[in-house]
């Protein structure tokens, strides 16, 4: 499981790990969405190349298997 901080996700580095998409490998997290609690719910992805933007729950970012920190 990939392990991070939350409070430090907001314009952190992700690299997809998918063998078929390689041209939207890329993202930048550009906003995190927080409930009425203040916990954090949602994040945009923003793809670099395309600059293409999904939103998505925070707790997919944990698996090692389609998600990496940093550009590599």
């Amino acid at each position: 499981m990939n392990t991070f901080s939350t409070d430090t996700l907001l314009f952190s580095k992700w690299t997809k790990e998918s063998q078929h998409e390689l041209t939207e490998r890329f993202y930048l997290v550009v906003s995190c969405q927080r409930d009425a609690q203040g916990q954090l719910a949602r994040v945009v992805m923003q793809d670099i190349n395309t600059l293409l933007e999904q939103e998505m729950d925070w707790h997919e970012l944990e698996d090692p298997a389609s998600w990496h920190m940093g550009w590599n």
